[in-house]
């Protein structure tokens, strides 16, 4: 499951993914693009199940480039890849349309930001 599904556009998602790994990247992040593949079985052969953006050492991240914010389809979505990689923060970014991409949305849980933060987050 990929953020891809549900975007207007492959193209455009993966130009927005590119745009977000830049700017991680220009933050001093170790990250790539997780590359596009046709067929599922060349996706686990690269990796496999893994975000969008790829090199955040327990962060499960995944892009979308959706005009129609649903964001909490998408934080469930990044939680399952997350469960799935073995990746104890779930986010995604959600892109804004005509705004840089340094002002696009980062989202995840209560929970996760507690974790990216060095917490423990209490039980549920």
């Amino acid at each position: 499951m990929t953020a891809a599904t549900g975007n207007v556009s492959r193209a455009t998602h993966a130009a927005v993914t590119d745009l977000v790994t830049g700017f991680l990247g220009q933050a001093g992040f170790d990250v790539r693009s997780r590359p596009y593949h046709e067929r599922i079985s060349d996706t686990l052969a690269d990796g496999g199940i893994d975000g969008d953006v790829r090199g955040l050492q327990d962060v499960f991240l995944n892009v979308t480039s959706r005009l129609t914010h649903r964001l909490d389809l998408d934080l469930d979505r990044a939680r399952v890849g997350a469960d799935v990689s073995g990746k104890r923060v779930a986010c995604f970014v959600q892109w804004r349309a005509s705004r840089p991409v340094a002002e696009s949305y980062a989202v995840l849980s209560l929970r996760d930001l507690a974790r990216l933060m060095g917490g423990t987050p209490p039980p549920p």
